[in-house]
């Protein structure tokens, strides 16, 4: 049974909710919406890689790269040392055509398994709303109870002298085009110290390039809750451990793809191979049509609240297009809130308890309130990751956990890591904080051992003198 439709054959039908856009938002919201009995149609503009940025140039794809570099910089850097001796190689076109593979499958599920069981539909072509209840694709109108717009972002590109004419010529690429790359700089600077810019820095320098990561702020990761995991990553990690070179409080004032040259803020003049761009990202909202149909639109990014609904009650937004948080985990739950309200249920996404992770080495993860250790109002307790044996027998006893703690009450109110998995102990986190568990009841709990979650509860034993560990102070 085929997904795919033209655009006479959806005018012919009646609709209960029409998505735009593919992405993690789209895909997810289509498959709740159908099991909640819904006839689902989705318009996706790219039929070569229809699984938006998440898939196709975001997350996926990283996690796969991220995969091999750290593979390939265990065997060539520490395991020889322990007895493991390979000579190891490196073959990127090989790297980045598994990379295409693993992208190929993720959209080859949703559109041949997924999608086809459900009963759902796929149009391909450009979208733009008609009227609150109707969809134009090319010359067709679609007829819909509900929208979804879906649309998910694009690459910001900033404004510097020389880089339109760096983008044109693949001297200056964003993070879009790095995933097209089939073989690796030998130099790379990277415009941007947030989670883009370091995760693929990181993974460029363990793949042998030589890195610099420029951050106009005063640290890495500037939108962080917890301002320590940006300097630690860079101070102890970045420039200690790996001599990846960060400069921060410095900017690009001028990119010459030409002479391959980046022109800084402090006066000096680089040379490297590639420009990486990884400022940021903008919603997608070009051509929809959405200021006609009276859609608000605020900053670029369609508001919504926290039923995923717009301005407008049967038209909804999930994903990078409502500009609240530019994360695949938060166009998720989006997607389905959306879909579940089009169905007539009553669903929100609680936006004060959003995971904040970067796959860096260490992974660094951040959730709820942040607070100093001398706040009257809290028990703040850092624990040197350095003890866990996991960590230690992995090569990687580096890092910290911090647990953040309702003095009177005792109850987990923020949770920050840069370590070892910390990208899934946040996720216990999540559920502590928003179940108000107490310090006192997480040491009752029982974990295997040895294991990285552990740290989680080393962490709060340390905070309550339970700690068995350390030495006494």
């Amino acid at each position: 049974m085929s997904v795919e439709i033209t655009g006479k054959e959806a005018e012919s039908t009646k609709w209960d909710l029409v998505i735009i856009g593919l992405g993690t938002a789209g895909a997810d919201a289509a498959v709740r919406a159908a099991q909640l009995g819904l006839k689902v149609l989705i318009i996706e503009k790219n039929r070569d890689r229809p699984g938006g940025t998440c898939v196709n140039v975001g997350c996926v794809p990283t996690k796969k790269l991220i995969y091999i570099a750290d593979h390939y910089h265990e065997l060539s850097k520490y395991l020889p040392g322990e007895g493991l001796v390979a000579n190891v190689k490196l073959d990127a076109k090989v790297m980045f055509k598994a990379k295409d593979q693993l992208i190929n499958q993720i959209n080859a599920w949703y559109m041949f398994r997924v999608f086809p069981s459900w009963g759902i539909k796929v149009l391909f072509g450009e979208a733009r709303l008609a009227s609150s209840s109707s969809v134009k694709v090319g010359d067709s109108v679609i007829e819909t109870k509900n929208i979804l717009i879906a649309t998910g972002s694009k690459p910001k590109i900033p404004v510097i002298k020389g880089i339109e004419q760096g983008l044109k010529r693949g001297f200056v690429i964003t993070s879009d085009e790095f995933f097209s790359l089939d073989s690796i700089p030998e130099s790379i600077l990277i415009v941007g110290g947030g989670a883009i810019g370091v995760e693929l820095g990181t993974l460029l320098h363990k793949l042998g390039s030589r890195v610099i990561i420029v951050e106009v702020m005063d640290r890495l990761l500037p939108t962080f809750p917890d301002p320590e995991l940006g300097d630690y990553l860079a101070n102890r990690i970045m420039r200690e451990m790996y001599g990846i070179d960060v400069r921060v409080k410095t900017s690009v004032t001028e990119v010459d793809p030409d002479n391959k040259l980046v022109r800084l803020s402090s006066g000096e003049t680089v040379k490297v191979d590639k420009v990486l761009v990884a400022v940021g990202r903008v919603p997608n909202t070009e051509g929809l049509n959405l200021e006609d149909v009276g859609v608000e639109v605020k900053n670029g990014a369609v508001v919504v609240d926290n039923h995923a609904r717009t301005n407008i009650p049967n038209i909804y937004a999930a994903g990078d297009v409502t500009g609240k948080y530019m994360l695949a985990s938060v166009a998720k739950v989006q997607g389905i809130v959306a879909a579940e309200n089009a169905a007539g249920l009553n669903s929100r996404i609680d936006y004060d308890l959003i995971p904040m992770v970067v796959f860096s080495d260490p992974e660094v993860a951040s959730v709820g309130a942040v607070a100093s250790k001398d706040d009257p109002r809290y028990i703040v307790t850092k624990m040197p990751n350095a003890i866990n044996y996991r960590a230690i027998a992995y090569n990687k006893p580096y890092g910290w956990t911090k647990i953040v703690a309702d003095r009177a009450s005792k109850r987990i109110v923020g949770f920050h890591m840069a370590g070892p998995w910390a990208s899934e102990i946040v996720n216990m986190a999540v559920i502590a904080i928003k179940k108000g568990l107490t310090l006192d009841e997480m040491k009752e709990l029982v974990f295997s051992h040895p294991v990285f979650t552990e740290l989680f509860i080393d962490a709060m034993e340390l905070a309550i003198g339970s700690n068995v560990y350390l030495p006494k102070r």
